[in-house]
């Protein structure tokens, strides 16, 4: 069946109706969310690069000594490089007629279209973000897969882990239900580093697959988070103390890490930014964009997991 016109499903011919706005069929930013809600989007002020300072190694010269005067080393301490990130840039440009806003007058509309227009490039905007968190690397913008491989190893922020081992994240695999609670206590273990760490995961996502396999391992004892995320009907699990989400465009991969070493970083001036709205020259038309410089960002890749098959 083709599908209705633009126009003719967003007003009426002649009657009067009551604004109000069209039913979305595609978005749902779950994970994005929860980074929100975490502290985990930075709106920060760019400069040309993003920077992440790194205390990667305990002094060297750290030793006990085997006599009172036992010399000790005299070379400059090194212990301190940093991660550094190129800017990505995500553009939606939002474009329509005079024809089509003279068709769209306040007294005969179904939805505000312009004003829809404006939504819908927001959620474009978000979209975006979330299907690319789960990819290598999208146009300059990285990933999880990049900050959290399944081996450990990999290059990031232009330090290679496999030369620089410090920098690797933790791993760990799992077969079906039998043995992905077990993986992913020891990926977070791994991560955590210790009992009583501030650094643990505090999220973990994946698809929703994944997730309903080690939510059927939990019936018998479930978690969830909070009432009311419970009455809300959001369906956010527990695992230690970190919060669970599955995402539309997430993968049987399940990725664990904190706000404080897994950020993503915007632009102060410039995210989810409506640019001015312009006439378009030589067409009778009217256009803007919704603009953002960004990137997503790890200080710390030892406090990031990856559980997968």
């Amino acid at each position: 069946m083709a599908l209705v016109s633009q126009i003719i499903a967003a007003s009426y011919a002649a009657v009067v109706a009551e604004a109000r706005k069209a039913a979305n069929q595609w978005v749902e930013s779950a994970f994005m969310r929860e980074m929100e809600r975490q502290g985990a989007i930075e709106r920060i002020d760019f400069g040309s690069q993003i920077e992440a300072t790194l205390d990667y190694q305990a002094n060297p010269g750290t030793a006990f000594l085997t006599s009172s005067m036992q010399p000790t080393s005299l070379a400059e301490t090194e212990v301190v490089t940093s991660a550094v990130y190129s800017l990505a840039e995500l553009s939606v440009p939002v474009t329509w007629s005079k024809k089509t806003e003279a068709q769209n007058p306040s007294a005969n509309q179904k939805i505000a279209l312009v004003k829809q227009l404006v939504t819908n490039g927001i959620d474009s905007h978000d979209n975006a973000i979330e299907q690319a968190f789960f990819v290598t690397s999208t146009n300059g913008f990285l990933g999880l897969p990049t900050h959290a491989t399944s081996t450990g190893t990999g290059s990031d922020g232009g330090i290679d882990s496999s030369v620089d081992v410090w920098w690797g994240n933790k791993e760990a695999t799992y077969v079906d239900d039998t043995d992905i609670e077990s993986a992913m206590t020891s990926g977070w273990n791994a991560a955590t580093k210790g009992s009583g760490s501030k650094l643990s995961p505090t999220f973990a996502v994946s698809d929703g697959d994944t997730q309903a396999i080690f939510e059927g391992t939990q019936q018998a004892n479930q978690r969830w988070i909070d009432t009311d995320e419970l009455k809300a009907g959001f369906k956010i699990l527990g695992f230690k103390t970190t919060r669970y989400v599955f995402s539309q465009f997430g993968t049987s991969t399940i990725y664990m890490g904190n706000p404080k070493n897994l950020t993503l970083q915007v632009s102060k001036t410039f995210f989810r930014d409506r640019g001015e709205t312009q006439e378009i020259p030589n067409a009778n038309g009217y256009t803007f964009k919704i603009y953002s410089t960004l990137q997503f960002i790890t200080n710390n890749r030892s406090r990031l997991a990856a559980i997968h098959v």
